[in-house]
C-alpha cells in the first residue's frame, strides 16, 4: 500500500501492518521468488482473520504473455444498458466486441524454419511488435521492439539485433490505432480510464530501415510524456459502459481484483491481427502504480474495505481523467 493510503486507512482506525520494507519486498517479490510467497503463506497461517485479496495461482497468469491474454483469446461482445445509447462513431450498434490481438511466441532456440512457421500458421504482417515473454519484472521485462521485415526478424532469431530485446519474445501485430492508449486501472469494481499517446510507426523510410536493419528498439508506451503532442484527439474513446462490462469480465476470467490493462481502438474495420474486434486489449499488469492517479487513496482504501465487509457492496466507480493529470512513469515503474 502506498504511504498517503496507509495514513488515510490509519485515519480512519483501519489497522495498517507493513509485511516487509520496501527494499526487501523489491528484492522478493518477482512471481518466481519462493522466499516472499512461504513469508506470506507463513503469515496468513498464523493470523487465519487475514483477507488474501487475490492468490498466487491468479496472479502467475500475468507473469507470461501466452497465459496474460488468454481469457480473451475468442472476442466478446458486449451490450450497452438499455438506457445508454451508443455514441456517434458506432451509430446503429446494439454491441461492441472486445478480444486480444492476434498473437504468437518464438522460444528461447527456435530456427529460422520455426519462424517461417509461425508466420505462415498467423497470417502476421510486418510490422510486428516484439515484446519480452515474461513480465514479473526480471531484468528485460519491459523491453519492446517494432520489427520491420522478415530481415529484423531473422536477426531476432539468431541474436544478433540490438541490446534490450531477445529470445524469449512473443509477437504482436502493429496495429494503427491513431497513437492513442486507454490505460484501464480496476480497483474491484471502481474502473478509472487514463488516455495516454501510445506507438505510432512513422512511414518507412527505406535509408532508416536498412541502417536499422529491420528491427528498432521503442520505448516504453507508459514511458511516453503525458504531455506530449501525440495525443488522443482524433480517437473516440471507449463507452463508460464498455469499460464497467470489459474490467468486470476480466475480474471473473483472472480471477484478480487489482490490475490494469491497455486498451486501443483499431483505426481499420476489421484489420489484420485484429480479430474483427472494435478494441483490443494488448497489455495486463498485476497491481499497477496506482499512486499515480487523482484521489487514488481514497480508492484504494475504499476498495479495502468493502473487501473487509462483503456486506458492504463497492458502488462502482468510473472516473475519467486526462493524460494531463499525470506525470510519466519512471523506467521501474510497471507498464
Amino acid at each position: 500500500m502506498t504511504t498517503s493510503a496507509s495514513m488515510h486507512a490509519e485515519r480512519m482506525s483501519k489497522p495498517v501492518c507493513r509485511m516487509s520494507s520496501s527494499r526487501d519486498t523489491a528484492q522478493t517479490t518477482s512471481a518466481s521468488s519462493s522466499g516472499w510467497r512461504q513469508r506470506l503463506l507463513h503469515y496468513l497461517q498464523h493470523h487465519p482473520l487475514t483477507r488474501l485479496i487475490d492468490t498466487f495461482e491468479a496472479v502467475q497468469s500475468l507473469m507470461a504473455r501466452d497465459s496474460m491474454l488468454q481469457p480473451l483469446a475468442d472476442p466478446v461482445t458486449l451490450h450497452p444498458p438499455t438506457n445508454d445509447r451508443l455514441s456517434s462513431g458506432t451509430a446503429g450498434r446494439d454491441s461492441l466486441s472486445c478480444a486480444a490481438p492476434v498473437q504468437a511466441a518464438l522460444e528461447q532456440g527456435c530456427s529460422e524454419a520455426d519462424m517461417v512457421q509461425m508466420l505462415d500458421h498467423t497470417q502476421m504482417h510486418f510490422p510486428l511488435l516484439a515484446k519480452p515473454y515474461f513480465t514479473d519484472g526480471r531484468q528485460g521485462s519491459h523491453g519492446l521492439a517494432l520489427i520491420q521485415n522478415l530481415e529484423g526478424l531473422k536477426r531476432l532469431v539468431k541474436g544478433t539485433g540490438p541490446p534490450g530485446v531477445a529470445l524469449p519474445v512473443m509477437l504482436q501485430p502493429f496495429i494503427e490505432h491513431g497513437g492513442c492508449l486507454f490505460k484501464v486501472y480496476v480497483m474491484g469494481s471502481s474502473v478509472v480510464v487514463v488516455h495516454r499517446p501510445s506507438l505510432q510507426v512513422p512511414p518507412e523510410d527505406e535509408d532508416i530501415t536498412a541502417q536499422r536493419k529491420g528491427i528498432q528498439i521503442m520505448t516504453r508506451v507508459s514511458a511516453f510524456d503525458s504531455k506530449s503532442p501525440m495525443g488522443c484527439d482524433f480517437v473516440e474513446g471507449p463507452p463508460d459502459w464498455l469499460l464497467d462490462q470489459l474490467a468486470a469480465t476480466l475480474r471473473s476470467r483472472l480471477h484478480l481484483q487489482l490490475f490494469n490493462f491497455d486498451l486501443v481502438r483499431p483505426t481499420e474495420n476489421n484489420a489484420p491481427g485484429s480479430k474483427g474486434a472494435d478494441f483490443l486489449v494488448v497489455d495486463i499488469n498485476y497491481f499497477p502504480g496506482y499512486e499515480k492517479l487523482p484521489n487514488h487513496a481514497d480508492l484504494l482504501v475504499g476498495f479495502l474495505q468493502s473487501q473487509l465487509n462483503p456486506k458492504q457492496d463497492q458502488r462502482p466507480v468510473l472516473r475519467r481523467h486526462l493524460s494531463s493529470c499525470l506525470e510519466p512513469d519512471s523506467a521501474s515503474d510497471s507498464e
